[in-house]
């Protein structure tokens, strides 16, 4: 069975929060020797994982990718990259609905990288 190119464009744009996609920042960010923006992402990755051990049937992808627009928005202090960055995330949301991802699920990925986030930002301050 053939699958829409509307479902197709849906589940794409969850890549946006895939490890892999998360793993290729922070290397190019170790790269370019940009460590207190690795920390942040490094962070928040345990911090995710560690609170997906208590906190079953979270959307990852949503969590990986609210991280990554709050840190990369922060790292490139762009209004046009951070607005389009947090659209692509209203988006990415919007598309897991679409493609009928339980509600609670992504209710909870949303909760879990703001939690995060906010725990990795304020941690990273202390490590340079």
């Amino acid at each position: 069975m053939k699958k829409s190119w509307k479902s197709e464009i849906a589940r794409d744009s969850l890549a946006f929060g895939s490890i892999l996609f998360y793993l290729i920042v922070i290397i190019r960010a170790i790269i370019g020797k940009y460590m207190p923006f690795v920390y942040q992402l490094l962070i928040a990755l345990i911090i995710l994982f560690l609170i997906s051990l208590v906190v079953k049937n979270t959307n990852q992808h949503i969590a990986r990718a609210f991280i990554l627009v709050v840190f990369t928005s922060l790292f490139y202090k762009d209004n046009l990259y951070t607005l389009f960055a947090a659209l692509l995330w209203v988006f990415m949301i919007l598309s897991a609905y679409y493609i009928k991802i339980k509600k609670d699920s992504i209710k909870k990925g949303i909760i879990l990288g703001i939690f995060a986030m906010l725990i990795s930002y304020y941690l990273s301050s202390f490590l340079g």
